[in-house]
């Protein structure tokens, strides 16, 4: 096998073996059908029902399902919360404007059943009063109002903690206030944790690249989020300052806290094992003199990671694409605007693709013609290395000779390509965390947010009793490209022209294998673009012959 085949091949497996980790660098640690509304901040106790499903689960069913005898339901356009009574904590949500996939319920997640680890849970820390922890104690949880849940404890017969809890009518967003009355005679000092929430649970397998923990500063005027992923249990992460607020997150959803009074607080991140994670907001040391009570008021975030739903609340950081933010954005912002025309996400990110490809033409033209030309001159190169082999400078003087008379510059292929990947990487990523493709359909796909799933109506091994369309589709395409775009030089190496044909195989085999659990909209996107390349490339194939 010849030097440069074997190089090819080895950059082609560590770029496939180490893509997770260019990601990580630049992203660092890193709609369906709506239910129908009730009216505006209805609330209800919450049937019982059968017992809850295991940690980490995500369903898709209605909330009343699964909520124990007492706890609370909250409603409203978007939402539906149950909170939990053992420990005031919010216990499930729903997204009612989200449909899963697969059931076309309202798409679910449901909380811990640690309460202790669930959103809203508040643990006192150390203290003067040997007070005991009881993030998970019980709590009387009732509805105040149609907008306002409440949850009440004492803990020790000296601290009795209230949580409000307040919703509007058709928001993601909210309120939490906390109170702390001192009922003894003595002034009572303490820290405590806000959990914000763990891990949100994965629905698909590309999901868990995406989950994190965000803490936002602004300090000085320089806004900065920083990604954090720590789930090895004994270990935790802080905040380096205050942080503006607080989140965890997967690619479509966040539950976000922001302090908006009670002093200093930091952001903490403690690994649990078992890649899981805990995230809270501890507060700095207060004291609350006896007889009389201290208030921390919080903003709150429950919702898809959207700018239209974050812009108008000051919260639009909350989507980041990291180093590529900017472009990022731009796209999903052509993506939006072209879905008013086609009224079709996928046709959008097909148009979408479309027009990258024709404003990135040049690069593509100057690249493709830079390699051509270099194949065209690798037989005389071969024979150069033949008749120069013990004399390297006879032979780098012999070969710039000849780059210079064909006019062939050897970084000519690569330059071009450079410049055109930050905006592959920047929609790579974008249609990977978009929210608004969930529940968008094309054909057969009925979430271009999720891998297309055809029944196969029997199990196969490897694949179940399902297939993936759209990568198989895709990796044929590449077959295509590589079969219709190669050039087979007069006098080339037959050994030369075998380790073409291993690697035109390959390659489709390896990116199919990569893509076939990937976003329906992502691949829908590669495969456009491997058709549109194999387009462009056999124009210029026969331009680069007769040139």
């Amino acid at each position: 096998m010849e030097k440069r085949t074997l190089l090819a091949l080895t950059l082609s497996f560590l770029m496939l073996g180490f893509y997770p980790v260019i990601l990580q660098k630049i992203y660092p640690d890193y709609k369906g059908p709506a239910a129908s509304a009730p009216k505006a901040g209805f609330i209800k106790p919450a049937s019982p029902a059968s017992p809850a499903l295991p940690h980490s689960a995500a369903v898709s069913a209605s909330a009343a399902e699964l909520s124990p005898a007492g706890d609370i339901l909250f409603e409203n356009e978007n939402l539906r919360l149950v909170f939990n009574k053992k420990g005031g904590v919010l216990r499930e949500i729903a997204f009612k404007k989200f449909a899963d996939s697969e059931t076309q319920r309202p798409l679910r997640l449901v909380s811990l059943e640690d309460s202790g680890q669930a959103p809203f849970a508040a643990e006192i820390l150390e203290n003067n009063a040997g007070l005991p922890a009881e993030a998970a104690g019980d709590y009387e949880v009732r509805a105040a109002d149609p907008e306002n849940i409440l949850a009440e404890t004492v803990l020790g017969g000296k601290l009795k903690i209230k949580k409000t809890l307040t919703f509007g009518a058709a928001r993601y967003d909210g309120k939490l206030r906390l109170s702390f009355q001192n009922n003894s005679s003595e002034a009572i000092e303490f820290r405590y944790a806000l959990v914000v929430g763990p891990d949100i649970p994965p629905r698909h397998s590309i999901d868990s690249q995406y989950l994190e923990s965000n803490f936002y500063s602004n300090a000085g005027g320089r806004p900065e989020i920083r990604h954090v992923k720590e789930t090895k249990l004994g270990k935790s992460v802080s905040s380096l300052v205050p942080p503006e607020w607080v989140a965890v997150k997967d690619r479509h959803f966040s539950i976000l806290v922001k302090p908006l009074s009670g002093g200093g607080f930091t952001g903490l991140v403690q690994g649990l094992g078992g890649h899981r994670s805990k995230t809270s907001l501890v507060s700095e040391k207060i004291s609350v003199l006896a007889r009389s009570s201290a208030e921390h008021e919080f903003q709150i975030y429950i919702g898809p990671n959207e700018l239209q739903e974050l812009d108008p609340i000051g919260l639009g950081p909350l989507v980041n694409f990291g180093k590529l933010d900017a472009i990022g954005k731009i796209l999903v912002g052509g993506l939006e605007l072209l879905h008013k025309i086609f009224k079709n996400y996928g046709l959008s990110i097909i148009a979408l693709t479309v027009l990258i490809n024709l404003l990135l033409f040049p690069f593509t033209r100057v690249s493709y013609l830079s390699m051509k030309r270099m194949q065209l001159v690798q037989p005389q190169m071969t024979r150069l290395r033949e008749q120069h082999k013990k004399n390297p400078e006879k032979l780098n003087r012999e070969t710039m000779e000849l780059y210079k008379k064909h006019k062939v510059n050897p970084f000519g292929g690569c330059l071009p390509m450079l410049i055109q990947m930050p905006v592959f990487i920047a929609l790579y990523v974008a249609l990977s965390k978009s929210v608004i493709l969930i529940n968008s359909k094309l054909l057969w796909i009925r979430d271009l947010s999720s891998p297309d799933s055809v029944p196969l109506g029997l199990s196969l091994p490897f694949l179940g009793n399902s297939v993936h369309i759209l990568p198989l589709l895709m990796a044929a395409a590449m077959a295509l490209q590589q079969k219709f775009t190669q050039i087979k030089l007069e006098g080339q190496d037959p050994a030369t022209e075998s380790q073409q044909k291993m690697m035109a195989v390959m390659m489709p085999v390896l990116f199919g294998f990569i893509f076939y659990s990937m976003p329906s909209g992502l691949v829908l996107y590669w495969l456009t673009n491997t058709l549109l390349m194999t387009f462009y490339q056999l124009r210029l194939k026969n331009m680069t012959l007769v040139s």
